[in-house]
């Protein structure tokens, strides 16, 4: 015999406010990659000056290098927005139409 909802919902226990085992703290990341990533920029940081990084970036860029190119415009202007509109029709599916800006 099956269990009703009132009976599933019984034996369920709330998130807790703040920390909570359950959740990810690192979003969809796992944790072995966002520890990877934390060593990664540490170490990074540690061998690797703003300035020198700039310096890469002017070089690539002054060289006409298409990504570089990307990286000062993303971050002189900031990254453009993506919209996305969708509309629900009777069916139940969802349409979704993206839209490019230039």
């Amino acid at each position: 015999m099956a269990d009703s909802s009132a009976d599933k919902t019984a034996r369920l226990k709330p998130f807790k406010k703040g920390a909570d085992s359950r959740r990810n703290p690192t979003g969809a990341m796992s944790r072995e990659r966002a520890a990877w990533s934390a060593k990664f920029h540490n170490a990074l940081a540690e061998k690797l000056t703003p300035e020198d990084a700039a310096d890469v970036l002017i070089k690539a860029f002054k060289a006409r290098q298409s990504w570089a190119s990307q990286e000062v415009l993303d971050r002189l202007l900031g990254k453009v927005t993506q919209p996305v509109s969708g509309a629900l029709d009777t069916s139940g599916t969802l349409t979704i139409r993206v839209v490019k800006t230039t």
